[in-house]
């Protein structure tokens, strides 16, 4: 009897567990969809391929996830570029423009939240949206077409990489 209840309590703390998680994630979710409401809309002029969309996570802390507007799941996207800014077509989620006013900076990075790669094997756009700093980080699949990209952003935006 007293193993099938300690059996039973422990099969019961895993559900229990993922439930918990899954609350605070929607908590955080609805929390920052308060401050982050509106993506600036998605406008297209030249497509630039595929990419993958990494992360977007805070500026003021790199290890925190914006799960807000879908910005936390990672997947293919298609990347766009034109004079009003970096457009980014995700599959499945709000297609959204990184206003040119609103970049910071550009540079490579090795790594992001949960995600290591090779040397500079990421474009990592740091970005104001409402007041609030982000940082959208993408990778390609080869690095020729890294080097490409790079090329494009600087000619067409005027911006330099850090």
């Amino acid at each position: 009897m007293t193993r099938e209840l300690i059996g039973g309590l422990a099969l019961l703390i895993v559900p229990t567990i993922a439930i918990l998680i899954l609350i605070r994630i929607r908590f955080r979710r609805r929390s920052q969809e308060r401050i982050l409401y509106d993506l600036p809309a998605f406008s297209a002029e030249n497509d630039l391929g595929e990419v993958l969309y990494v992360s977007t996570v805070f500026s003021s802390d790199l290890l925190a996830k914006v799960w807000a507007q879908g910005l936390g799941n990672r997947g293919n996207a298609r990347l766009w570029l034109g004079k009003s800014g970096i457009g980014l077509s995700r599959n499945g989620e709000v297609d959204f423009t990184i206003p040119v006013s609103s970049i910071e900076s550009l540079s490579e990075v090795n790594a992001t939240i949960d995600r290591g790669v090779e040397a500079k094997g990421l474009i990592s756009i740091t970005w104001r949206h409402n007041n609030v700093g982000l940082v959208t980080n993408l990778r390609f699949r080869d690095k020729q077409r890294h080097n490409e990209i790079k090329k494009a952003l600087i000619e067409t935006l005027g911006v330099s990489f850090a």
